[in-house]
């Protein structure tokens, strides 16, 4: 193999690495228009948090991309980790939020 083929084959292998992380969606503590939901509105949107944090949860244990990143790149699953730990608490400060909405709002 020549040098140029190791370069690229390098690149290849390290981007599949980085790529490799599970990365969770982090969902926005406060929207624009939240104070404006109703009673209703709120429910679905803590419901949404319910999928959101659900999702989150599927990204640790034991996963493809988990025992990849074992075997292969231990840093990346200590990434995959932290990750969900932030969108975890932004999921718990938008619940707070939007509890707070419902409670000010005197929904039931």
């Amino acid at each position: 193999m020549n040098k140029t083929t190791v370069a690229l084959l390098s690149i290849l292998i390290a981007g599949f690495l980085v790529g490799g992380c599970a990365t969770s969606r982090k969902v926005p503590v406060v929207q624009v228009g939240d104070n404006r939901l109703s009673c209703n509105q709120l429910r679905i949107e803590l419901n949404k948090l319910d999928q959101a944090e659900e999702d989150v949860e599927s990204k640790k244990g034991v996963t493809g991309t988990n025992v990849a990143a074992a075997l292969f790149w231990l840093p990346g699953l200590a990434y995959t980790y932290y990750d969900a730990g932030q969108a975890m608490e932004a999921i718990s400060r938008r619940r707070s939020h939007l509890t707070q909405l419902y409670n000010d709002k005197n929904c039931r």
